[in-house]
């Protein structure tokens, strides 16, 4: 496991905690590896500060932390510290040296079904302390459950309601991919059996390697999650009853977690320890878990961004489910993250529109329900605003030539268009579209050809302007850019005017 060193803008000290590097970040704040006087190993978790400054946040995150301090299980990662009142609100809790479960099937496959009943019950057991202690999680999902060689351990519960208060009204924090019905519905209706319809849907990626419901776009997740049943491809027989008894529309025909762990009886963690585990889970898993348990080491590469959830990625405390970087493609050509500026435009462009934990907008989706037109697009594809893929074209890049990142004659003219800061490079590149003339404040949706939509809806800042560092968090390709001409198409999110732009990555 390894973490970004800090840089000038990160703070040195949080508490009384020394801070060693940076191990993620995200859509609710920074996380960092930090060790306390006597050596123990912790991770710190900030809130950031448009949060931070809403009407009785504070008293909130104060209620939700003293309740999550509560929650002692073994298959938890308990809340050590915390200070609500700090001009930037944080808290700690107890770094666990392990991959996340989101990880671990990324990199080594769908795991047997020994394992995901074992992890199975270590999960439910987490949650019925979660749920003693009066919290709900909100958020389960494969990238904030750890896997270490003596259990699961659910992280990051006890933030996401103060965080979801804070947010417009009628909006969720979560997951769409892995949430339950009434929780896309109305926040209001949450409750412990929301947390029971989670597990089953990341018992459902730790068997078959994808979530329940999947789409290109949060839209189409959330039509699914209302109007489909759950895509269980894969889902081995033995699997089928606990899954599907998790995945109930009605939250009251959900088990609770004491049932599924009578269910998952005999799966027992006593008197065995790493012995289970090691009988349990592949070579190829064990090796990951190996590799984490050796420590954090300070590493070059970048860390990935996505801290406190996404929509189907953060590992644990803080790194992203694509493959760790090696130091040799953080030096790229192009524009290198490593090299930007801390304040500078594409900087907080970045920072605005790689929210992954998804502030869900139930008000628009209850509108798209209604209008049975556009959902019978959104269910079929053939929608008029739909996407269609074109196949690459091989021959020289077309398009207007590259211009700066940015200028001061920058702002809405209603004409969109974009460019890349350069027309040709390596795979290891770092392609960067910039956009000018869109309205201020729209999000846009951003695809390569042939590949599906990212899953980051970057937003058009007042100038009409955007920056997207392409494949920078491996969304549209999980190693180097591939060979060829590739096609960018940009379009507002939920359709609009689309414009379009190519370049080319030589072998």
């Amino acid at each position: 496991m390894s973490f970004e060193p800090l840089s000038g803008q990160d703070p040195r000290r949080i508490g009384s905690y020394t801070l060693l590097g940076r191990l993620g970040a995200g859509a609710m704040g920074r996380v960092y590896l930090g060790r306390s006087a006597a050596g123990r190993l912790v991770a710190v978790k900030t809130i950031r500060a448009e949060f931070a400054e809403e009407p009785d946040f504070r008293a909130r995150f104060a209620q939700e932390v003293t309740a999550a301090r509560r929650v002692s299980g073994a298959f938890t990662a308990p809340v050590v510290a915390a200070e609500p009142e700090a001009e930037v609100p944080w808290l700690a809790t107890s770094y666990v040296a392990a991959p996340s479960l989101e990880r671990l099937v990324r990199a080594c496959g769908p795991l047997p079904v020994p394992a995901v009943r074992w992890l199975a019950a270590g999960c439910a057991e987490a949650l019925e302390s979660i749920h003693e202690a009066r919290l709900v999680h909100r958020d389960l999902k494969p990238s904030n459950v750890l896997v270490s060689l003596d259990g699961p351990r659910v992280i990051d519960f006890g933030v996401a309601r103060a965080m979801e208060r804070a947010t417009l009204t009628r909006q969720a924090v979560g997951t769409p991919a892995f949430m339950a019905p009434e929780q896309a519905r109305d926040t209001r209706q949450v409750g412990p059996a929301s947390d029971v319809f989670s597990l089953g849907s990341t018992l459902s990626f730790a068997a078959t390697g994808h979530p329940p419901y999947r789409g290109e776009t949060v839209t189409d997740i959330l039509v699914k999650l209302a109007t489909e049943p759950p895509d269980l491809t894969g889902l081995p027989d033995e699997l089928v009853d606990i899954v599907t008894a998790c995945l109930q529309r009605d939250p009251d025909a959900r088990p609770d977690p004491a049932a599924l762990l009578a269910e998952l009886a005999p799966v027992t963690y006593d008197d065995v320890g790493h012995e289970l585990a090691q009988t349990l889970l592949p070579d190829s898993a064990l090796a990951l878990i190996e590799e984490y348990r050796r420590g954090p080491q300070p590493s070059a590469a970048e860390v990935d961004d996505d801290t406190f959830g996404s929509e189907t990625s953060t590992t644990g405390h803080g790194a992203s489910a694509a493959p760790a970087r090696s130091p040799a493609r953080s030096a790229v050509q192009g524009w290198s993250r490593r090299e930007e500026p801390a304040h500078s435009p594409l900087s907080r462009l970045r920072r605005a529109g790689r929210i992954t934990s998804v502030l869900v907008s139930i008000g628009a989706v209850a509108g798209l329900l209604v209008l049975g037109g556009i959902l019978g697009r959104s269910i079929s594809g053939t929608g008029a605003q739909r996407q269609q893929d074109q196949p690459f074209n091989y021959g020289p890049p077309q398009g207007p030539p590259p211009v700066p990142l940015s200028g001061a004659s920058d702002r809405p003219t209603g004409n969109p268009r974009i460019v890349v800061n350069q027309p040709l490079g390596d795979g290891n590149t770092v392609f960067v579209v910039h956009g000018t003339g869109w309205t201020p404040g729209q999000r846009i949706t951003v695809r390569l050809t042939g590949r599906p939509v990212s899953p980051t809806t970057p937003i058009v800042d007042i100038t009409g302007t955007f920056n997207y560092a392409l494949n920078q968090e491996h969304e549209f390709f999980a190693g180097p850019l591939p060979a060829g001409v590739h096609h960018v198409v940009v379009t507002p999110y939920g359709g609009g005017a689309r414009a379009e732009t190519t370049f080319r990555v030589h072998p």
